[in-house]
């Protein structure tokens, strides 16, 4: 008797594990398939704008998937576009996207930013990583070769805490991004200036700086984007 009560014991904990099993499968499953299926995430164009207001610059990111490519720009305080008379503030993420977006020449419907500091860089490359990196030119090189992980849809609500205070970037936003990191090239452009430092002009008695960039810097980068 005391062997069929252990016996009929052992058969409920192994049916509750296997629930418990089946459960967590259909949860992983559908959490990451919610992601998926994610406007932002099926977007086969996306632009993603990180500013690093410690160093007064800001990168530029277009994930384009017809061409398996992730650009990167990286554009610096007070930069001037002569070819439209656009000028730049890396301080303000919506003149960032804007400022970027007419000097390539494409656009997208999804856009997201985060302005961080060097040290949210660190935090956040330890998070996913699980080591800092020393710049954020770093962790995009480091996030294109790491390894994907099966559990990074789960993760990715960690790693977004540690981009706290200004962005909008969302979850599905920030997943794609790590995805797409490992699965497309990676391509840095720097745009160069006419001068290595801002010119201060003055218009109607109010004073600006710019930093003009080279045009044939500019006509380079159009064209290798739309090979």
């Amino acid at each position: 008797m005391a062997i069929k009560k252990r016996r009929t014991g052992l058969f409920w904990i192994l049916l509750g594990i296997a629930f418990a099993a089946a459960g967590f499968g259909l949860w992983f499953f559908l959490s990451l398939n919610s992601l998926k299926k994610s406007a932002e995430f099926a977007s086969p164009v996306v632009h993603y704008a990180f500013i690093l207001k410690d160093q007064q610059k800001a990168y530029f990111i277009r994930v384009d998937l017809s061409k398996r490519m992730m650009y990167v720009i990286e554009l610096p305080q007070y930069a001037f576009n002569p070819l439209n008379n656009r000028s730049l503030d890396v301080q303000n993420p919506l003149e960032v996207f804007s400022f970027a977006e007419s000097m390539i020449e494409f656009s997208s419907s999804f856009r997201y930013y985060a302005v961080v500091d060097s040290e949210q860089i660190k935090k956040f490359a330890k998070s996913l990583l699980g080591n800092g990196v020393e710049s954020f030119e770093n962790l995009l090189r480091s996030l294109a070769v790491r390894k994907p992980n099966p559990f990074d849809h789960v993760l990715v609500q960690r790693w977004l805490k540690e981009l706290k205070n200004e962005n909008t970037m969302s979850v599905a936003a920030l997943y794609k991004l790590v995805y797409e990191s490992g699965r497309n090239a990676l391509r840095f452009y720097t745009v160069k200036g006419t001068l290595e430092k801002p010119l201060t002009i003055t218009v109607d008695g109010k004073k600006y700086q710019r930093l003009y960039l080279d045009v044939d810097s500019i006509e380079a980068i159009k064209q290798d984007m739309r090979r």
